[in-house]
């Protein structure tokens, strides 16, 4: 958007000089019915860059035509002419036509739901609308004409919609930054400066339109997944996909349809993309002044109020000083502050766009004041400190004379104690530094591998955000470029066949791999091993998380509950998590692996599976950690996943980078929102 706006001193000059009256604008209209179009990033695990079209207006659930009312009625154009006066008894664009069977709006037509709702829109298309909060189905019964005109072509993300009001894209509002000289499309906007602008000027935000509808929630648990069956739902769950029939019984989501023998007709709407979540500040770049003029870790933020590490924000902790940080308590103590006392909390400008992690998730350690101040478990009362020193521990409150640290706290009466526990939750919970990881590739000397891992350095994902990391190859030499550059660690070549899946039969090479790996050392170093292929997207930090519960046993992470695999449910191998107690087992006992198992026609993850059984290590169910194309589909929006597969060529891998980062709502536990006959087959594996 910088660079497409003109400069803020520049627009205040135009404004002095030649002023811009209010009743000389466009009329602002409701655009709940308005045609949305979006252009989106390379389709994750797809390996496609597309540009979808959406033919279909957004609208609300009828519970949100009061808010719409209100902002239409406070927008209306005092100038509006007698014709519009005339219809003035006709619904505007996205209230209730039910009754009136007429509209006001330029293009617009009354448009049945149901029995029970219709609605002022531009287009109407039978079935669900993945922007209604409503899940049910339009049967698009046209109750009126079509009102005479033309209907506005509402600004994209980053053009200038002082003149429009309204927003072409999915959660976009078009908020105001220099009155009468310029506004632009955002997913929110915050009354001060904006740190991807051109300079520091603030902004007003005085909202010009309503927001256009965003991606409904139900769309992620309802609407059938990459290439499953949408024929029931009739609709898809990932962005930029279309349901199309094969035919009038049978229809699958994908993001085109050239596939012989298909009629390709299209079911519903294609998914538009969200717009980031109201906690995901992740529209960037920053601009390059943020850098010099924003605080940095540790430094007092109070006069600047900006923060040059991404995802960080500025909180005040006193009168005083206020600091960056990824989120703060009121009331609460930062268990990694130089000292005990208590932060205020208030906000004191934008946050900075981008991921921060917290101080567990980057592994830091606890302050020492912890130790010696705060509570220990259920043993004595916490009310002053508002701390605790037992992992996994939070202050809670019994009542104004008493709190205790306790894992976790249930208000009411407690077995073996008198009176009744508010808990309230006084003060942060402990949290230990997240496990550490050891990431390695193994990698080929020619093809594509070298040129992917080497543009990977300096993304911020990969193996280069584990705490240790390697690459391995049958030929020494090096990867990237500069201070960046790393060289390969050697292994002995094996010979590799087919296995009895058709697959490589790779097991006697990475055999020879964890050898390597055994000599090299750095695995005894961390928590986890982690084997990844070279095209998968890692995401470290999430990774961290998923394995933090399992830290501590001696185990190994099955990732695939594919339908119907012969082996069952095993661990894939584009990402390998191995703890530091197995990988001591294997590497102490790996003899007994290659001479008691039948490895030969088998690929490397499999024997690895089976060797880990054979030497008594726990498997780790993890289906949701993460997304293969060759086991659940490949959905780069998935807020769960820690790893995505495969991704062969560098626009592919950093176009699924990207898309993380604008992750849709989580979809729930996997098992859970699984059909019947999958629990029925995942109750017999187990």
């Amino acid at each position: 958007m910088a660079a497409q706006m003109m400069d803020s001193e520049h627009l205040l000059a135009e404004k002095e000089v030649e002023p811009t009256p209010k009743d000389q604008t466009s009329p602002r209209r409701p655009l709940y019915g308005l045609a949305l179009s979006a252009s989106f990033a390379a389709a994750c695990g797809l390996g496609l860059h597309w540009t979808a079209q959406s033919s279909e207006p957004a609208q609300p659930a009828r519970s949100s035509s009061l808010q719409f009312q209100g902002l239409a009625a406070a927008k209306k154009n005092k100038t509006a002419s007698a014709d519009q006066d005339a219809g003035s008894a006709c619904a505007a664009l996205g209230e209730g036509c039910l009754e009136s069977h007429c509209c006001s709006g330029p293009g617009s037509r009354c448009y049945g739901k149901d029995e029970n709702w219709a609605e002022c829109r531009y287009e109407c298309m039978p079935g669900r609308n993945p922007t209604s909060l409503d899940k049910g189905e339009w049967s698009c019964k046209e109750l009126s004409d079509v009102v005479p005109g033309e209907p506005p072509k509402c600004s994209k993300s980053g053009e200038d919609c002082t003149g429009t009001g309204c927003c072409a894209d999915p959660g976009l509002q078009c908020f105001e930054k220099v009155e009468g000289a310029w506004a632009t499309c955002k997913p929110r906007c915050t009354a001060g400066i904006d740190l991807r602008d051109a300079d520091d000027h603030p902004w007003s935000c005085n909202p010009l339109g309503p927001k256009t509808p965003d991606v409904a929630p139900w769309v992620w648990s309802d609407c059938a997944g990459p290439h499953a069956s949408c024929t029931e739902a009739g609709c898809c769950s990932t962005p930029g996909m279309q349901c199309y029939e094969h035919d009038e019984f049978y229809g699958e989501c994908m993001a085109e349809c050239n596939t012989q023998g298909w009629n390709c007709k299209p079911r519903g709407y294609r998914l538009p993309q969200p717009a980031p979540q109201e906690s995901d500040n992740n529209q960037g770049p920053v601009a390059d002044w943020v850098a010099e003029k924003c605080a940095k870790e540790g430094e007092n933020c109070s006069k600047s109020t900006c923060c040059a590490e991404a995802g960080t924000q500025c909180y005040s902790k006193n009168s005083t000083f206020g600091g960056c940080r990824a989120s703060c308590d009121g009331g609460m103590p930062n268990l990694y502050d130089e000292d005990e006392k208590p932060w205020s909390c208030q906000v004191l400008g934008p946050r900075t766009p981008g991921f921060a992690l917290q101080p567990w998730e980057q592994r830091k350690n606890l302050s020492a004041w912890v130790e010696k101040t705060c509570g220990e478990q259920y043993s004595e009362s916490c009310l002053e400190s508002k701390c605790c020193k037992n992992i996994g521990d939070g202050c809670f409150e019994k009542n104004k004379d008493y709190a205790t640290c306790m894992p976790e706290c249930a208000p009411g009466k407690h077995e073996g104690d008198e009176g009744n526990w508010t808990c309230k939750q006084l003060g942060p919970v402990t949290h230990r530094p997240y496990p550490s990881l050891f990431c390695f590739h193994v990698i080929q000397s020619a093809g594509y591998e070298p040129g992917l891992v080497g543009a990977s350095m300096g993304s911020g994902a990969g193996i280069w955000e584990c705490d240790k990391y390697a690459l391995f190859s049958t030929d020494k030499f090096m990867v990237g470029e500069g201070d960046s550059a790393t060289e390969t660690v050697t292994f002995e070549p094996a010979e590799v066949g087919q296995s009895k899946d058709y697959t490589a039969a790779n097991a006697h090479l990475f055999m020879n791999v964890w050898e390597s790996v055994r000599n090299q050392g750095l695995y005894k170093e961390t928590d986890w091993t982690i084997k990844v292929d070279p095209d998968a997207v890692l995401i470290p930090s999430r990774l961290r998380k998923r394995l933090d519960k399992f830290t501590g046993r001696k185990g190994y992470v099955v990732n695939c509950a594919k339908p119907y695999m012969p082996e069952g449910p095993m661990m894939f191998g584009a990402l390998e998590a191995f703890s530091r107690l197995a990988m001591d087992v294997y590497m102490w006992k790996t003899e007994e692996c290659k001479n008691g198992l039948p490895w030969q026609q088998w690929g490397e993850d499999l024997y690895m599976g089976k060797c880990m059984e054979k030497l008594g290590v726990e498997r780790l169910n993890d289906w949701q950690i993460y997304s293969d194309g060759v086991c659940r589909g490949v959905d780069g929006g998935d807020p769960d996943a820690a790893a995505f597969h495969p991704m062969k060529d560098v626009d592919s891998w950093m176009g699924c980078l990207e898309q993380t980062r604008n992750p849709h709502a989580p979809s729930g536990d996997m098992d859970g929102n699984a059909p019947q006959w999958f629990k029925d087959y995942m109750e017999s594996y187990r």
